[in-house]
């Protein structure tokens, strides 16, 4: 299951979760700092670094994958976001959609620019420099052990159960709702060749139902699980595992610190220590070379067309009026091209299946 605790014989096993907590929170501490382009090689130092702990602790690399894939819609929006309104550093144009001009037409926030595309790459490694510390925590410490070291800590009980009931329904809700979609496919919904509608129509709501349902009934399960073991006692609760610190904590924390303060004087001090002009010269010539062949094929030119075309239309004459009529058409010709491109990955998809059915 997917950030949940397998047991393993590593040194982040036995390692005390306090450690890890301070990891994390060294992690966001140094991500809210990084808010430059040229800190693009401190947030891939602290990733590389966040990697050689995945694999010390044994941490499955496939769920770094995963957690990229549940994140690359938000990285597409933040480039094209950050490509269309960002404007410092490189202004080289990648890709013209439509007109929106600002500051007395000194900026056009319908060009998507290099400068753009690199901050925000910025944005999204700061995102991935976080949320890969997270797994960390939570694949590799025991309940037992967190509920342990947040009470030395003197945490009130309350909220570390909320906090250990939280961790612990997230994998609960996720293996629940494979078994409910492996349940609906054995009667019949086939939910990998299924549209976007069917899945909506026929897939989704018999999925989510249960599944709100199923989790209520643990909820009511869970609580009287707890008022039989007479939780919220007054009585000081004891430890079954010893979690004093020991000198594998003090060298984790000694490492922790040490990269913490090293990124640190990267930042603040001596920047230019490990160059980072190979990587804006890399992003740049990659961001130049997909403007040139977007240009090359003809997209520049189609979403230019559109927007002629939509320009030309009475009613938005009218709606122009209240909205900036070059903004609007240029969102048109955006959603006007992701739908063909939608229908010609349909209709390839559609006899790729005709295909198969007929070798078979």
């Amino acid at each position: 299951m997917a950030f949940e605790y397998v047991k393993k014989d590593t040194p982040l096993d036995r390692m005390n979760p306090l450690v890890k907590l301070l990891y994390m929170a060294l992690a966001l501490l140094l991500v809210v700092q990084c808010t430059r382009i040229d800190t693009i090689s401190i947030l891939l130092i602290w990733i590389i670094i966040a990697t050689v702990w995945w694999i010390v602790g044994k941490v499955e690399l496939k769920s770094l994958g995963f957690l990229i894939k549940l994140l690359s819609f938000l990285f597409v929006f933040l480039f094209i976001v950050q490509g269309l309104t960002y404007r410092f550093g490189d202004q080289t144009i990648i890709l013209k959609l439509f007109d929106f001009p600002v500051g007395g037409g000194a900026s056009n926030y319908g060009e998507m620019t290099v400068g753009g595309v690199m901050f925000g790459l910025v944005i999204a490694l700061r995102v991935i420099a976080v949320v890969m510390v997270i797994p960390i925590f939570t694949m590799t410490s025991p309940m037992s052990k967190i509920s342990s070291s947040l009470a030395r800590m003197r945490v009130p009980q309350k909220v570390i159960f909320m906090f250990i009931t939280a961790m612990r329904f997230v994998p609960l809700v996720q293996e629940s709702m494979d078994n409910i979609i492996e349940a609906q496919k054995i009667r019949g919904f086939d939910l990998d060749s299924a549209g976007i509608y069917q899945k909506l129509r026929r897939a989704y709501i018999p999925i989510i139902t249960p599944l709100l349902l199923l989790m209520f009934r643990r909820a009511m399960d869970l609580e009287v699980a707890i008022n039989a073991r007479a939780f919220g006692a007054k009585k000081d609760r004891t430890d079954v595992e010893d979690i004093s610190f020991k000198a594998r904590d003090y060298i984790g924390i000694l490492i922790i610190f040490s990269t913490f303060l090293f990124c640190i004087y990267l930042l603040y001090f001596d920047p230019t220590l490990i160059t980072w002009n190979l990587l804006v010269m890399l992003v740049t010539s990659i961001s130049s070379g997909i403007g040139g062949a977007l240009y090359a094929i003809g997209i520049t030119d189609l979403i230019t067309n559109i927007n002629s075309v939509l320009l030309s239309i009475p009613l938005l004459d009218i709606i122009g009026g209240f909205f900036n009529q070059n903004l609007l058409t240029g969102y048109g010709a955006i959603i006007a091209i992701l739908l063909i491109g939608y229908i010609i990955y349909r209709l390839i998809r559609r006899r790729t299946r005709k295909k198969k059915r007929v070798k078979k």
